[in-house]
């Protein structure tokens, strides 16, 4: 843990760790992550990308690699400030693509599971994920931050919600390929990105993974934006980490000054969405979407 988060600050340093994991090599790509976290410089919290612990696939992932939240695998990584995506066994059905954080100084965790599998090809995630029905804030050091996974970015209902409810940083892990048109991908992120890091007056921290996975190719371009929609910092399209400083003073004196979230007609929403509970110390209540 960085020494300003012991001290009180008002800064927060996440790490980008763009990982090339292979389907399915769960013990594997752990120790990957493992391995691109110890060269990092000290920071508050490491993220890696969206199954970053079981690679991406097409296919449903296999019974004997789904692990739970609390898997010592996982923990082991998790308790030293590294987000981990992983395949979530569900002891009802389909399992879920969760994302796990948690803060070493609190020992606070934050799991939030994918709310947009894509229903279409080639992905056809509803077919190999449940779908998630809650989003959450949680305090992680000095700053209140939401985890939107992938599609639900696509969604822009998912990071406005997070904001409304006290998020300061979203934390956006993906696995985007590059398809047949990658130019139109990527323009297609930079947008999603910068509105919600301007128009919701956030940090976004997107981490991408990279590599192959049969003939689909990933693209990586992690990468953080601040609330002007600068970035940050930012990665190529092989493995590597970056580290960038989130001022989160700057932030607040931003919104206070320009107070944009607070002019939202949430009347016009119908019940119970419209209704957006106070993030808690830890963990706030349930945002439905």
């Amino acid at each position: 843990m960085a020494q300003r988060q012991q001290a009180g600050l008002t800064t927060l340093r996440v790490g980008l760790l763009q990982t090339a994991p292979v389907f399915g090599a769960v013990d594997d790509n752990l120790a990957g992550i493992a391995e691109l976290h110890a060269g990092l410089d000290p920071v508050d919290l490491a993220l890696t990308p969206e199954l970053s612990a079981h690679g991406y696939g097409f296919t449903p992932h296999r019974d004997a690699d789904l692990l739970p939240a609390d898997d010592p695998r996982l923990d082991a990584l998790v308790s030293k400030g590294v987000g981990v995506g992983f395949a979530q066994r569900n002891a009802s059905g389909l399992p879920w693509n969760g994302y796990l954080l948690s803060d070493p100084l609190t020992g606070t965790r934050h799991l939030q599971h994918k709310l947009h599998p894509v229903s279409y090809a080639p992905w056809n995630e509803h077919l190999s994920f449940r779908a998630g029905d809650q989003l959450r804030t949680a305090a992680f050091g000095a700053a209140t931050v939401a985890t939107a996974i992938c599609n639900d970015m696509w969604h822009p209902i998912v990071p406005w919600l997070a904001a409304q409810g006290g998020a300061e940083v979203l934390f956006v892990p993906v696995a985007s390929m590059t398809g047949a048109d990658e130019a139109r991908i990527r323009r297609t992120w930079e947008v999603i990105l910068e509105h919600a890091a301007v128009l919701l007056q956030c940090y976004v921290v997107f981490v991408n993974r990279c590599g192959t996975d049969g003939a689909s190719r990933f693209w990586g371009g992690s990468r953080v934006l601040g609330p002007d929609g600068s970035v940050l910092a930012e990665l190529g399209d092989e493995p590597g980490s970056a580290v960038a400083e989130l001022d989160l003073a700057a932030l607040r004196r931003l919104r206070a000054e320009t107070p944009m979230r607070a002019e939202a007609r949430t009347d016009l929403l119908p019940a119970p969405a419209g209704t957006f509970p106070a993030p808690q110390p830890c963990e706030s209540e349930p945002l439905r979407v």
